[in-house]
């Protein structure tokens, strides 16, 4: 589905939170690659610039000091079969996952960069693969949960977002007034919870086994 060969095989993931790694698909060479999610630029000095480069808007990705350098030379589709999305606020946010309807993968825009910590380099696994998830202005049924969305891919826009120049990857529409949003069970707000349960229905959260307490 996305010209790659080599497929690696993991456990399969329900909750992938920033800071945890994505697959991604590289174009040179063309590659499947985990990448950690929360870009930091080849030149900083700080990894902690992760933490505010999770998500690149695609209005500004092209001038943006952080994401310029990527989008020109390292761009990536990022590879899942949905991603979630919250409504109201608070104690009170509802999880959605959205995906396509016939549950196929799909790919959403993304840029990656190598970063090598300074205090470790001289490590031979001191080089980390980074990256970050590119968003644009919500559509459809996703305009309903939140002004923005990932820049979901299909078809020949995957090719020109992974090979074209910047100017022609940067007038990519994108496609995803394709999604469903189906709500979810809030067991997803927890990212510790990373199984099957996150994409029950809402109320079928697992019960916490019960405190016993031993009298002696």
């Amino acid at each position: 589905m996305f010209g790659v060969d080599a497929i690696p095989i993991g456990p399969p993931r329900f909750n992938v939170a920033p800071g945890q790694d994505l697959l991604i698909v590289r174009a040179k060479p063309r590659e499947l690659a985990m990448a950690r999610w929360g870009l930091v630029p080849w030149w900083s000095k700080d990894g902690k610039i992760a933490q505010k480069c999770i998500q690149a808007r695609a209005e500004t990705i092209a001038k943006a000091p952080a994401f310029r350098d990527s989008f020109k030379n390292r761009r990536c589709l990022v590879v899942v079969d949905g991603f979630y999305e919250w409504s109201g606020s608070g104690k009170h946010r509802h999880p959605h996952h959205i995906h396509r309807e016939d549950h196929r993968p799909f790919a959403i825009a993304g840029i990656w960069d190598y970063w090598r910590s300074p205090l470790d380099a001289d490590a031979d696994d001191s080089v980390i693969p980074t990256c970050a998830v590119v968003t644009t202005a919500a559509r459809g049924s996703i305009a309903d949960l939140h002004d923005r969305m990932p820049l979901v891919l299909d078809g020949d826009e995957r090719e020109r977002w992974l090979t074209a120049s910047a100017e022609d990857a940067a007038a990519v529409a994108g496609a995803g007034d394709r999604l469903v949003v189906v709500p979810v069970s809030t067991w997803v707000n927890d990212v510790r919870h990373d199984d099957a349960h996150c994409l029950q229905s809402p109320g079928t959260e697992p019960v916490p086994p019960a405190q016993t307490t031993l009298l002696f």
